[in-house]
C-alpha cells in the first residue's frame, strides 16, 4: 500500500507539473499527498495542533487559485512540507517540522520501508544494491570527465566509448530526469519514517531548577553569583549603550522629521534594519545565556530581570524607530516587496520581544519563545498570501505624489495579472518618467515611454506564449483573468 501510494503520487507528480505552471495541479497534488499521509496512518480525527496547518493550508490554496503569486506559492510550499513532517512526527514546533521536512529530502540512508526481520527479497535487494551503486557511479564520471579535459590522450582512446555512449543518451531528454529525480526524494521525504528529530528544541515551556549536590554547593553558589554580577554589568552597559542610540532616533525623526539634501533614504533604511536585526539577535542570545538555568531562581535577582526587560522595551523602541523609517520610505519612493517584508520583519519582532519578556518574568525556556514565534510566522505568511500584494503595489505607486521618485522598473516585475491595468495606465507612467529625467541622479532603467512599452509588450507575448503551451493542470483564475485581457490587445 505504501509504496503503491508513493509509485502513484509520483506518476501523477509528472502528469500535473512537467511543463506545466503553477494553480490547480499544485493545490490538487498538496491534498492528495495530505489525504494520502492521512490514509496510511489511518488518522482521520485531527490532533491536537493541527488546526493552524488546516487553516494556512486553505488559506495559501486559496491564494494560488485567486492570485498565483510567487509568495502564495512559496508559503503553500513552506506550509506542505511543516505540515507533512507533522503528520508523521511528534508534536514539535512548526520551525522544526519544516527543518525536519526539509531535511529528510537529503536523508540517503533511510530506506522508505524498513527492512524485512530475515532479509528483503530480490526485489528490494536489487534496489539496495541500485540505491549503493549510485555514489560510485557519479564519482567514476566526474573523474572520467577531469581525466578527458586534462590528458588529451586519454581523451583519444576513449574517444570511440564517448562516442557509442553518447549515441546511446541521444533522445534522452536530462531535463526530465532531474525533474523525476526530485520529485522522487521530494515524495521520498514525505512518507519516509525517519525517527530521528536532530533539530529538535527542549520538551516543555518551563525552566527546571537543577539542585548541586551538598559538596559542590558552596562552589556551584560562588559561580551564579560571579555569573550574576557580569550578568548586571553586561545589561547595564547594553542599556547605556542602546539608550544613545534611541534617544539620537527619537530626537531626529520621530518628530518633524526633515530629510537633509543628498541623503539616501536607502542607506538610512537598510542600516536600520541591519542593526535592528543585529540587536535583536544579540538580545534574544544575551536572554537566553544569562536566564538559561539557576540565574532565574537567584535570591534577589530582581534588579537583573529589571536591567534585562528595559533592555527589551529599548529594543521595542528601535523597532518602533525602524518603522518609522520604513514609512518615510514608503513616503518618499511607494511599495515594494522588501518594503513589505521589512513591516513583516518588523511585527516578528514585536512578538518575539514579548515572549522574551514573558519567558523573564514566568521562567520559560527558549523553546517556549521559538515555538510560539514559528507559529506567528506561519500564520502571518499565510495572511499575507490572501493579499492581493501586486495590485496594491502598482495601485499605490501609480497614484503616488512623488512621481519622480517612483520606480518605474519595478511595474515589470510584479505579477503577470496587473499587466492590463499597467497598459490601461501608461499615461500616468509617462508623467512619472518624464518627471524622473529632471533628477539629479537618474537610476530607473526606462528614458521614455516608448522603451518602457516595448517591453511591457515583450512582457505581454512572453506570458501568452506560456499560456498557451499549458494544460488545464495549470489553470488559475488570475492568469485566466490576464489571459482574456491581454489577448484583446
Amino acid at each position: 500500500m505504501r509504496n503503491a501510494t508513493f509509485l502513484f503520487l509520483w506518476l501523477l507528480y509528472y502528469l500535473l507539473f512537467w511543463e506545466e505552471g503553477t494553480g490547480l495541479n499544485l493545490v490538487l497534488f498538496g491534498l492528495l499527498v495530505s489525504l494520502s499521509s492521512k490514509a496510511m496512518q489511518k488518522q482521520w480525527q485531527l490532533r491536537e495542533g493541527e488546526w493552524p496547518y488546516i487553516l494556512s493550508f486553505l488559506a495559501t490554496a486559496y491564494a494560488v487559485m485567486a492570485y498565483n503569486s510567487a509568495l502564495g506559492i512559496f508559503a503553500f510550499c513552506i506550509i506542505n512540507f511543516s505540515y507533512q513532517s507533522f503528520l508523521w512526527g511528534p508534536k514539535l514546533s512548526v520551525l522544526e517540522h519544516f527543518s525536519h521536512g526539509f531535511i529528510r529530502i537529503f536523508n540517503f540512508q533511510k530506506a522508505l520501508l524498513p527492512a524485512p526481520a530475515y532479509g528483503p527479497p530480490s526485489g528490494r535487494r536489487a534496489f539496495a544494491v541500485l540505491r549503493l551503486s549510485i555514489l560510485p557511479l557519479v564519482i567514476f564520471g566526474l573523474f572520467f570527465a577531469l581525466f578527458r579535459a586534462g590528458n588529451p590522450m586519454f581523451k583519444e582512446w576513449t574517444n570511440d566509448f564517448t562516442g557509442l555512449f553518447t549515441q546511446l543518451f541521444e533522445d534522452f531528454s536530462w531535463g526530465l530526469f532531474w525533474f523525476m529525480l526530485l520529485g522522487f526524494f521530494i515524495l521520498r521525504s514525505f512518507f519516509l519514517r525517519n525517527k530521528s528529530w536532530p533539530l529538535s528544541f527542549q520538551l516543555g515551556d518551563f525552566i527546571q531548577r537543577k539542585p548541586g549536590s551538598k559538596k559542590q554547593k558552596p562552589f556551584s553558589s560562588l559561580a551564579l553569583k560571579r555569573e550574576y554580577r557580569m550578568a548586571l554589568l553586561v545589561f547595564f552597559s547594553l542599556n547605556i549603550l542602546l539608550l544613545i542610540v534611541n534617544v539620537i532616533d527619537i530626537r531626529w525623526y520621530w518628530f518633524g522629521f526633515d530629510m537633509p539634501a543628498h541623503f539616501s533614504l536607502k542607506e538610512f533604511l537598510h542600516e536600520g534594519v541591519a542593526y535592528l536585526i543585529a540587536s535583536l539577535i544579540l538580545a534574544a542570545a544575551v536572554v537566553f545565556y544569562f536566564f538559561r538555568r539557576n540565574l532565574n531562581f537567584y535570591p534577589g535577582n530582581k534588579n537583573l530581570k529589571l536591567l534585562a526587560q528595559i533592555w527589551l522595551i529599548q529594543n521595542a523602541v528601535l523597532s518602533i524607530s525602524v518603522l518609522l523609517r520604513t514609512k518615510y520610505y514608503i513616503d518618499f519612493h511607494g511599495l515594494a516587496y522588501g518594503r513589505i517584508l521589512v513591516l513583516s520583519i518588523l511585527s516578528i519582532v514585536l512578538v518575539g520581544l514579548f515572549l522574551l519578556n514573558r519567558k523573564l518574568s514566568e521562567a520559560r525556556n527558549y523553546s517556549y519563545v521559538f515555538r510560539h514565534v514559528s507559529l506567528y510566522s506561519l500564520l502571518l505568511i499565510a495572511g499575507l498570501s490572501l493579499w492581493d500584494m501586486d495590485s496594491s503595489i502598482l495601485r499605490h505607486n501609480l497614484s503616488h505624489g512623488r512621481i519622480n521618485e517612483i520606480d518605474v522598473d519595478n511595474y515589470l516585475r510584479l505579477n503577470s495579472r496587473v499587466l492590463p491595468m499597467v497598459y490601461a495606465n501608461l499615461d500616468r507612467i509617462e508623467e512619472q518618467i518624464n518627471a524622473h529625467q529632471s533628477n539629479d541622479v537618474r537610476w530607473i532603467k526606462y528614458r521614455d515611454i516608448e522603451d518602457f512599452s516595448r517591453a511591457l509588450d515583450s512582457r505581454r507575448e512572453v506570458f501568452l506564449r506560456g499560456e498557451a503551451k499549458q494544460s488545464f493542470w495549470s489553470w488559475n483564475w488570475a492568469d485566466a483573468k490576464s489571459q482574456r485581457s491581454l489577448a484583446g490587445l
